[in-house]
């Protein structure tokens, strides 16, 4: 029996088809159910000649890709040549930032993460990936991102509320084996659901249809979310994510509609499954941009070599929705939009979304903590 604040908050799912539609240029929501007989496939890139000054052509090849597929995947034939003191994804984003809303790039405090500076030398305001092998003698825990085995599919930025708006990454170097990522539009996984079945479609705009929980560790949050919503923007928005080393997974109980939800997306964001597409970083210069309001993402297990040109290193960035959300925070709020929001604040309310929270495992919530 839903309760009178939850009936207001699903009333969400038809506004959100009706963004998704406008979004994509479609007449009717059927036409995206060809999407689940499309083979998997590798996608192909827009050829990049010279990164620091990119042709009108490859601009507008890139911007398409982005509005076409949620992601735009690109090759770099110049990698070689350096601008000393910054990373190349930065001169990329330069040259996209009015057209993709590239203004306000997160400065993240695993930016200048102490191990990935002995690794990898000065601080480039990027965020690296890639496997850290447990040491010896010492902690054993990592987090996903600092291992080699497969991410799961998930929507970037656990913690950050949902702003997030696009991830660029970039191949520092390949491993010898493996790595590929992988990309699912979850947006239109949505409105194939709802065409199948509404009731469960509904249900993944519950506000708790889902918990996302890291317990431990620097990043330790518990985040209680609907999986799809219409965001601060007015637009519509994914959180789903898949458990997967550090993160687990929990939705609601007792829900039937809400547990067919969960078995049509689990289904549909395997590894290289129908509907899907995916990359190889096979080389520096290979990269990413993706919209992660629309996008979810994951990476199969990788094998590196002995020398340090087969040592997969991945560069990251976060460039965030507004001034308001570059500012780093890691909170347990999502950025419903405040129609819906206020129904339920003690999920959604401003308190929540501002602010550096910790998990506590002992007492089973998240403390506020600066």
């Amino acid at each position: 029996m839903m309760t009178e604040r939850e009936t207001l908050f699903l009333e969400q799912a038809k506004f959100f088809l009706e963004r998704v539609r406008e979004e994509r240029g479609v007449d009717n929501l059927s036409e995206f159910q060809a999407l689940l007989k499309r083979r998997p496939f590798p996608i192909e890139p827009v050829i990049v000649e010279n990164y620091l000054d990119m042709q009108k052509e490859e601009r507008t090849a890139l911007l398409k890709h982005y509005d076409t597929w949620g992601m735009a995947y690109f090759v770099i034939q110049n990698p070689e040549v350096p601008v000393p003191g910054r990373h190349p994804l930065f001169e990329i984003a330069e040259q996209l930032k009015d057209d993709l809303n590239l203004h306000y790039p997160l400065d993240h405090p695993h930016d200048s993460h102490a191990e990935a500076i002995k690794r990898f030398g000065i601080a480039d305001s990027t965020f690296k990936v890639y496997n850290l092998p447990k040491p010896v003698n010492g902690p054993q825990y990592r987090e996903i991102a600092e291992t080699n085995e497969p991410s799961e599919a998930h929507s970037d930025g656990l913690g950050m509320a949902g702003a997030v708006e696009t991830s660029i990454m970039y191949g520092d170097s390949p491993p010898m084996f493996g790595g590929y990522t992988f990309f699912y539009d979850t947006l239109s996984l949505g409105a194939v659901l709802a065409q199948q079945d509404y009731e469960a479609f509904q249900s993944l705009f519950l506000p708790d249809a889902m918990i996302s929980l890291r317990p431990r560790g620097k990043g330790a949050i518990k985040v209680v979310t609907p999986v799809l919503y219409i965001n601060e923007s007015g637009k519509p928005q994914t959180a789903y994510r898949r458990p997967c080393g550090e993160y687990y997974l929990s939705w609601r109980e007792n829900c039937p509609p809400l547990d067919r939800a969960h078995t049509f997306l689990q289904e549909h964001t395997e590894a290289f499954c129908y509907g899907s597409f995916f990359v190889s970083l096979r080389a520096k210069g290979h990269g990413c941009l993706v919209n992660n309001r629309r996008m979810s993402h994951g990476r199969t297990g990788f094998i590196d070599g002995q020398s340090p040109s087969q040592t997969r290193c991945l560069s990251r960035k976060w460039f965030m929705t507004s001034k308001h959300h570059s500012k780093f925070k890691h909170v347990p709020g999502t950025n419903v939009h405040p129609k819906y929001a206020r129904l339920f604040p003690e999920y959604f309310g401003p308190e929540q979304m501002e602010g550096r929270w910790l998990y506590n495992q002992k007492e089973d919530r998240n403390v506020r903590v600066a």
